[in-house]
């Protein structure tokens, strides 16, 4: 069995793993990055390229609910660095822009950054291994000091003072969804890439690792039911956002949730409803404002209901409510208390009465020009954010909440960051790469 003696071992090649090994490189350090798939970028190079977060943490706090606030403040703190460290490289970082109605970002190169990243590290002497993984981290003394590093060659022992975690959650793991975050996890779809099935848990665990206190939360998407193809092409094109503009309907016809709050807590709701799934209720105006975004990446705006009635999703439509529903009833919802629901939250809207139920913080509107539409929805999981029980400079924790010698954790492996809400993947990946970087450079083992 070879064995390799480094500076820094890094599971998972997307946006914290090759920001943190590129950092290290940086500054001299030997580092191996093991990843998975057959090409690095993981699901950051499936993403539209953006590196965002809450615009205050006033707003933070608001948006991430069962989030460790010690955590959420370090990529608050962190993420002016982050932003620097990306325009650093030369990679192309669009001016600030503003996403949802609390975070600001920038746009980039995701793909260029990710190249650029794998650069840095092979400048520097490292190496970035594709189609690998661990069979076991190497553990003494409580502490890491490695792994068994396994790929189509073999078995390789790997000797290093750190070693970094960061192999995007489990979100593509259906059992671990229904185990950790609802019993209806494993009806998910996987908006993510197909490697995200856990191995930073698994690994962590092994070597004496914690999970964090609140392992249910996701970020995710509505995505139309039922889908023909799922991959990254339908990952955005068959998102309903709409669900945050219209109002959603369980199978008894009943509204469940507050849509307004945004998409990704949509997602999280209609998992917990009979079958996982939803009708989305809405009228013509609202497809119209939906009509005009543009798909991240492109420059053209897509109408995602014709998308939708193309691809063979369940779609509605109808010039009265009555129609709208009597095509609804087929899906398994029920009419009389669904078209209950909608009426009775026209009046309230039209009457500019705001106590719904359940409430609405935004957007609250009579659906009264038509046509009208209805769209079945089903969840689709991006990223897990339960994981590893990390704190502020990305150790991971032990159940006695002391650190693992040796041991950090980044991305959707560093649990708790957001709990329930969403601030922005790869800023929680970037910041936390950063900190995790912090530790190895400052470590004179590695000098």
């Amino acid at each position: 069995m070879d064995t390799l003696n480094i500076d820094f071992l890094v599971f998972g090649g997307g946006m914290a793993g090759m920001t943190a090994a590129a950092k290290v490189a940086s500054k001299g350090r030997i580092v191996l990055v093991v990843e998975k798939a057959a090409e690095i970028g993981g699901s950051t190079v499936l993403s539209g390229g953006k590196l965002w977060t809450a615009k205050s943490m006033e707003l933070f706090e608001q948006e991430t609910p069962g989030g460790d606030p010690a955590l959420r403040r370090a990529v608050f703190d962190m993420f002016d660095e982050a932003v620097a460290w990306l325009r650093s490289t030369g990679v192309t970082v669009a001016d600030v822009t503003y996403h949802l109605h609390y975070g600001k970002g920038y746009d980039f190169d995701v793909v260029g950054y990710i190249d650029y990243c794998r650069r840095v590290v092979e400048q520097a002497g490292g190496t970035v291994i594709r189609g690998a993984t661990a069979d076991r981290l190497i553990v003494r003394d409580g502490g890491v000091e490695g792994a068994v590093v396994v790929d189509r060659d073999g078995e390789t022992i790997v000797h290093a003072p750190w070693t970094l975690l960061a192999t995007g959650g489990f979100s593509a793991n259906p059992q671990l969804l229904e185990c950790f975050v609802h019993r209806r996890g494993g009806s998910a779809l996987a908006r993510s890439n197909p490697h995200s099935t856990g191995d930073g848990m698994r690994l962590g665990l092994g070597a004496g690792a914690a999970l964090s206190p609140f392992m249910k939360g996701f970020y995710g998407h509505v995505i139309q039911s039922p889908v023909n193809q799922w991959g990254p092409r339908e990952f955005r094109t068959y998102t309903q956002g709409g669900s945050i503009k219209g109002i959603m309907i369980n199978q008894q016809g009943a509204r469940f949730c507050d849509e307004s709050l945004g998409d990704h807590q949509n997602a999280q709701r209609i998992l917990e409803q009979p079958q996982a799934r939803a009708a989305i209720l809405f009228d013509e105006a609202v497809r119209r404002e939906e009509a005009r975004t543009i798909l991240a990446g492109t420059d053209t705006p897509i109408d995602k209901v014709s998308i939708a009635m193309n691809e063979g999703a369940r779609v509605a439509v109808g010039d009265t409510w009555e129609q709208v529903f009597e095509t609804v009833e087929t899906w398994g919802f029920a009419r009389e208390p669904g078209l209950a629901t909608i009426l009775a939250y026209n009046a309230t809207a039209s009457a500019g009465n705001r106590q719904t139920h359940p409430s609405r913080v935004r957007e609250l509107r009579a659906y009264d020009t038509p046509p009208f539409y209805a769209i079945e929805g089903q969840t689709g999981v991006t990223a897990t954010h339960g994981g590893l029980r990390v704190d502020a400079q990305a150790r991971v924790l032990n159940s006695g909440s002391q650190p693992v010698r040796g041991l950090l954790a980044a991305g959707a492996d560093a649990g708790n960051i957001y709990g329930e809400g969403y601030a922005g993947g790869l800023a929680a990946g970037a910041t936390f790469a950063l900190l995790a970087a912090q530790q190895v450079i400052g470590d004179e083992r590695t000098i």
